[in-house]
């Protein structure tokens, strides 16, 4: 359980009328120091994004992700990648978190993988198409932002070059959970408190809050983000690549009352060596991590080693 959480007003971005097709037109640039802005102070921002439209949103939720943890457990357990790929699949049962449940489609963005997932976890005569065309339709949406986010990071940075080169070594995990409501005006504990390991991380949620971020100065505080909007923050992929420049936020998920909460979340992976641009060190910012494979950082992250340090990057590559 955990204590009460300020409410924050979100730095809120509207990408309207922004086209991932045309990088660098109409509002583009606006939107980028904003971007810049948001993610250097804080780390996550509030993105408005009507192109996820109201109706695809409310059919996701409704049509695909909660009839999924109507399944039995044993169909759920099926979304399994082995041993070596932890949090690519199934998460249920944890310890004090008797609220979560939560299943991942790996290659989230290629209709293959979602059809793959669908026929081994949906029992079979069940309207498996149209699940796939809801989750394809929404992932293409939201992975639409993550690239337009991902490619201002790099203008901003100054580093624009690198885009081109990281385009194809990203890979998506695409994550539907649920948070069952406990009944109660007591919070507790839906997930615990967490920075995230991969690049960014773009959150859509039904209409039921629960997620707070810990500022720098260590307060807990309520996101709230609207109904046409997105939650983007940054994991420490990303912090690392950019030798700290960009915030990880650490943060939970705390529920309470009768309505339970369910997110659909896209994090952009890198199959990369995470190594710090020569363009990004200078006398002012000194190397902070050294060069490593984000897999072995994720290992790390789930070994007894790991569990013992809350900031877990400078603990694995700190310099």
């Amino acid at each position: 359980m955990g204590g009460e959480a300020a409410q924050l007003t979100p730095a809120r971005i509207d990408f309207s009328g922004v086209d991932p097709a045309a990088p660098g037109t109409g509002r583009w640039a606006e939107v980028r120091a904003e971007v810049m802005g948001a993610l250097t102070t804080h780390g996550w921002f509030d993105a408005h994004y009507p192109q996820l439209t109201p109706e695809l949103r409310a059919s996701l939720f409704d049509a695909a992700v909660r009839p999924l943890f109507a399944l039995p457990v044993h169909a759920k357990r099926r979304n399994h990648y082995g041993p070596e790929k932890p949090f690519h699949g199934y998460l249920g049962g944890l310890p004090g978190l008797d609220s979560y449940e939560s299943l991942a489609i790996a290659d989230g963005l290629k209709p293959e993988s979602v059809r793959a997932f669908a026929d081994l976890v949906l029992p079979r005569g069940a309207n498996d198409d149209g699940f796939c065309e809801i989750v394809n339709g929404a992932a293409k949406r939201i992975a639409d932002l993550e690239g337009m986010v991902r490619r201002m990071i790099l203008e901003g940075l100054g580093v624009a070059e690198h885009h081109e080169a990281q385009g194809e070594p990203f890979w998506h995990l695409f994550r539907m959970s649920e948070y069952r409501a406990p009944n109660s005006d007591e919070k507790v504990t839906g997930y615990i408190a967490h920075q995230d390991t991969n690049w960014l991380s773009i959150v859509c949620q039904n209409e039921v809050n629960g997620n707070e971020m810990r500022t720098r100065d260590g307060e807990w505080v309520l996101v709230k983000p609207s109904p046409t909007s997105l939650i983007v923050n940054v994991g420490n992929a990303l912090r690392a690549w950019t030798n700290d420049r960009l915030h990880a936020p650490f943060h939970r998920i705390m529920v309470s009352g009768h309505a339970t909460r369910y997110t659909c979340m896209l994090f952009s992976v890198p199959n990369f060596m995470i190594q710090i641009p020569d363009e990004l060190v200078d006398e002012s910012h000194p190397p902070r991590f050294k060069t490593h494979d984000n897999d072995d950082f994720i290992r790390f992250c789930v070994s007894e080693e790991g569990a013992r340090h809350e900031d877990k990057l400078k603990a694995f590559c700190g310099l």
